[in-house]
């Protein structure tokens, strides 16, 4: 065939080579209907996990799978495979028999392991190249060494149920658990390639705790930090999968699952009372994502205002209501007058991909004693503490990196500023939404909840489980922090 083959598929014989050919013939004809170029490499060797890695380092298809050499599955499970590699979905599949994996070995290894009855695993290039790469171990327990390794470097995994899988399970529960305690071992003994660092902390403890659609959530051990795996190439300055709506924003955010313009603008007019405390009359202020312009509106009547934002809607929406502000992002951003006596940044630092980098260009924007007015989420806080797994589900469809309240303070203190004051942050939100965000998690106190709300304010003061951080810009040189990107680069591969 001409060409790189558009599918490797590698079968590893170990010390039993018997039925290549027969093998090679069934996915040979399957594949050939497929319309895919492919390869069909029978990889031999001393023992199962040789003839694994041997397998892949000659592959050199965009996906490639590895079958089980008696394949006791139907061939189309293959097909269903690489299409799942193809449309960008995952970055591994795992063929299963839908059987519960043993609690022991998912507590010593990680949650999604390959299933030990079924020899059926597809990866990218990238993912097998890496990830098989690394493993050492020889008897077929080195595809849990794969599972852990997948789950180390940050890949997306998905599960295919294989419909009526014949033989037995190629590894016992003995074999397996001591399989996974070699892993354990050799980790600990920094024996397989570092994962790649926190943007935050830089730290190399980081783990996959969630995965979420066409992503993964990372997690580092340290800062306690959560963030995406990958973020948006070339498009750092955006918010992610964020929708550019039509002029009329105000009018489209009416849903239930939306707070009122109402709400919003009585939140803005609480956070304008915070600065009015720390700040002069006529000071100059700059916010960092305008969003519905609400705050500017009301910061406008007392300070010199200016907002940015990289989102032309939002900055056309802004404009009509007479305020100064720029379609641009933080890194892009030129002041043209005096430095600004306060930056203000409200749930947007989630969004900035480089929180270092972000943090150097706002105390440049900053002059010497002007503070800066962070509200963001906290990782470390009782309600993300109590629900982090819908949280998490929920925040990052809109931003990349949720930060716990040591890593701030750590980032900020590294960054050249000093903590004025810490505190939770709230916010007003109207009783149609909290009836639509509570009443969809316990639909039984509807009733409850309708009869609370009705004796309450509307809007209504809560908290998001946000903190409301103010510091003060520090003279002299920050830490060059950023000097360690030179050595070991961030995020995902």
């Amino acid at each position: 065939m001409s060409g790189s083959p558009t599918v490797s598929v590698v079968v590893p014989l170990g010390t039993a080579p018997g039925g290549a050919a027969s093998v090679h013939e069934r996915v040979s004809r399957y594949l050939e209907t497929t319309g895919f170029s492919f390869e069909i490499i029978a990889a031999d060797g001393p023992t199962y996990g040789d003839a694994l890695r041997k397998g892949v380092s000659e592959a050199g298809g965009r996906v490639i799978v590895v079958i089980d050499p008696e394949l006791p599955y139907g061939v189309p499970a293959i097909g269903d495979a690489v299409a799942l590699i193809e449309a960008g979905t995952t970055d591994v599949v795992y063929g299963t028999t839908g059987k519960r994996e043993s609690r022991l070995l998912t507590w010593l290894l990680v949650p999604i392991l390959p299933d030990r009855g079924v020899r059926l695993l597809a990866f990218s290039s990238s993912a097998a190249k890496l990830s098989v790469a690394e493993t050492s171990l020889h008897s077929p327990g080195c595809l849990l060494e794969v599972g852990f390794l997948v789950n180390k470097y940050g890949f997306r995994v998905e599960r295919l149920n294989i419909a009526d899988p014949r033989g037995r399970p190629s590894l016992g529960l003995w074999d397996a658990t001591t399989s996974a305690l070699a892993v354990r071992r050799r980790n600990r003994r920094n024996a397989y390639r570092a994962a790649r660092r926190c943007p935050v902390c830089f730290s190399a403890e980081v783990w996959t705790c969630a995965q979420v659609p066409a992503n993964v959530v990372r997690a580092c051990r340290r800062c306690k930090c959560r963030y995406l795996n990958q973020f948006a190439e070339g498009d750092d300055t955006l918010r992610v999968r964020r929708v550019l709506r039509p002029h009329a924003v105000v009018e489209e955010e009416e849903g239930e699952e939306t707070h009122s313009p109402t709400a919003r603008e009585k939140t803005s007019v609480r956070r304008l009372s915070i600065l009015r405390k720390q700040m002069t009359s006529r000071a100059r202020v700059l916010e960092i994502g305008i969003r519905d312009g609400s705050f500017g509106a009301a910061a406008a009547r007392e300070f010199e205002y200016v907002g940015i934002d990289p989102a032309t809607v939002a900055v056309r929406h802004a404009r009509a209501r007479g305020l100064e502000v720029y379609c641009s992002a933080l890194a892009a951003f030129v002041n043209t007058g005096p430095a600004f006596d306060a930056i203000t940044a409200f749930h947007v630092f989630e969004d900035m991909s480089d929180p270092h980098d972000a943090l150097a260009r706002m105390k440049d924007l900053i002059k010497p004693g002007g503070l800066l007015f962070l509200t963001t989420f906290d990782t470390e806080g009782l309600v993300f503490l109590l629900t982090p797994r819908r949280r998490m589900l929920q925040n990052f469809r809109t931003h990349l990196i949720l930060y716990s309240r040591s890593a701030l303070i750590e980032l900020l203190e590294n960054s050249g500023f000093e903590i004025e004051a810490i505190s939770a942050d709230f916010e007003y939100r109207d009783h149609r939404f909290l009836k639509h965000r509570l009443g969809g998690r316990w639909r039984l106190a509807n009733a409850l909840l309708r009869g609370i709300l009705a004796i309450l304010p509307d809007p209504l003061l809560v908290s998001s489980g946000s903190i409301r951080i103010v510091a003060k810009r520090r003279g002299g040189p920050s830490l060059n922090v950023r000097a360690i990107r030179a050595t070991e680069p961030t995020h995902a591969r």
